[in-house]
Order: structure tokens, then C-alpha cells, then sequence
């Protein structure tokens, strides 16, 4: 067996047995992996409080035969808050959800990790969730090397028309006119919310609060970016369908 060190956050867990846990962490050295939590579930058990959704915290880990095991953890930053208030826990989860389904294991990214607790930070008393979580998906799309051609078209390079505009999640990014038929899916948006998804993409993650975007601007990006990430998701997030449910009043 081999001990090794990461600093990582909990993306979920599940209950393995009596008291263990199965536990999902990104982390900054290794990207994502599986470990198990054992006797976690116990109330004064010393790997409880490290080991809750999106905890963030340094963990000694032991390599064996199977999952890898958790031998101590020290926490960092609880992110407690998170897990209170049903919108913001519902957005942690979809961020987190993220993280799981379209990273593979083992698949290292410092910026993955940094990106993951600044988008936890903003979303912490967040007065705007909807535009924390579209800078999310942007960055965290970008990261992964599907960031959008919001400059010239997706498909014949040209110019675009600031008026005439249609994005595409299959393409990946801005059509001209000429190129609409190469993807009838594709989505018209106006020119304020392109502007808008260009600020998201150059903007520092402390002045995203001066940020305003009208209604029309917050549902094109919305189901722009919500199209884009389907067309490269394996399935359906439970947790974007009851965060939609959540946004539109039905829950």
C-alpha cells in the first residue's frame, strides 16, 4: 500500500455498507477519483465533517487493491452554507454533477480545481445565481475545450453580422447567414447576449456582481448554453432538471 496527499473538494458520496461512504472528489493534483470513506456516517467519526458535499479539504489517501481509502482529512473550508438554502444547494449539486459526468478519472487540471472553488465562493449569499452559473458553464466549457467561437463563424470563419445571428451547440459556436443551413438546430440570439457571453469569458470572477443582463439576454443564454452542454453530456443532470423546476416557480 502507498499513502499520497491531495487537496481536493467532495463532488458527492454515496453510502457503501453500514457506516461507509463511497466519496467522489476533484482534486488539484489528481482530478477526479473514488475513495472510500470508512465509518463516515458515524456522528463523531473524525472523516464526517471533511468527507459532506463540497467540502473542501486536504486528504491522506491509501492505495490498495480497489478503491483507494481515506486515511485522515483535515478541512478547509466547509461551504456549509451550500447545503442550507435550497437554490444555492441546487446549483452546487448542478455545478458538482458537472464535474462527475463529463470529466474522466484521473484527468488532472489546477485551473478545473481553482475554477471549481471560486465558482463555490460566488455562489455563497450569490443575489444572482442564474449569471454565477452561466460564467460557470462558460469557463468550465472553455477548460475543456469546447469554449464557443463567439468571433467569427463556427463553420466558414467570416465575418458575422452583429444582427443577423444564430448560435450552434453542434458546430460550436456564432453562424453567419451563409451557414445556417449547416445546422438547422442552430439558435438565434441577439447581439446583447453575445456581448454578453464575450464578458463572461474576459470578466474577473470579483466583478461579476456589477454584471446586468436583461430578460431576453439571461433565456437566450440560458438555452444557448444549456443546448451546448447537452449535445456533449452522456445523459440528462438530475440536478439542471430540478433546477429548472426550482427557477420556473414549480417546486
Amino acid at each position: 500500500m502507498s499513502l499520497y496527499r491531495v487537496e481536493a473538494v467532495v463532488l458527492n458520496h454515496r453510502y457503501f455498507g453500514e457506516a461507509d461512504k463511497i466519496v467522489t472528489l476533484y482534486s488539484r493534483e489528481k482530478g477526479k477519483l473514488k475513495a472510500v470513506a470508512r465509518g463516515s456516517r458515524r456522528p463523531r467519526n473524525r472523516l464526517l465533517a471533511g468527507t459532506q458535499p463540497y467540502s473542501h479539504t486536504e486528504f491522506l489517501l491509501f492505495s490498495g487493491k480497489g478503491l483507494d481509502q481515506i486515511s485522515q482529512c483535515e478541512l478547509k473550508e466547509s461551504f456549509y452554507t451550500l447545503r442550507e438554502g435550497l437554490e444555492e444547494m441546487t446549483a452546487a449539486a448542478y455545478v458538482a454533477e458537472l464535474y462527475d459526468v463529463l470529466i474522466e478519472e484521473g484527468e488532472g487540471n489546477e485551473e478545473l480545481f481553482y475554477l471549481l472553488l471560486c465558482v463555490l465562493h460566488l455562489l455563497i449569499g450569490a443575489k444572482d445565481i442564474d449569471l454565477v452559473l452561466r460564467f460557470f458553464e462558460l469557463r468550465f466549457l472553455s477548460l475543456l475545450g469546447y469554449r464557443p467561437q463567439l468571433i467569427r463563424c463556427a463553420h466558414c470563419d467570416g465575418h458575422l453580422e452583429k444582427e443577423q445571428l444564430k448560435i450552434s451547440s453542434r458546430l460550436g459556436g456564432l453562424l453567419c447567414p451563409h451557414c445556417w443551413g449547416q445546422d438547422e438546430q442552430a439558435r438565434p440570439v441577439c447581439p446583447g447576449t453575445v456581448e454578453m457571453l464575450k464578458q463572461l469569458l474576459l470578466i474577473s470572477p470579483s466583478r461579476l456582481r456589477v454584471l446586468r443582463a436583461g430578460a431576453k439576454v439571461r433565456r437566450e443564454m440560458e438555452a444557448a448554453l444549456r443546448a451546448y452542454l447537452e449535445f456533449r453530456l452522456p445523459r440528462e443532470l438530475k440536478s439542471q432538471r430540478f433546477l429548472s423546476l426550482l427557477q420556473d416557480g414549480e417546486l
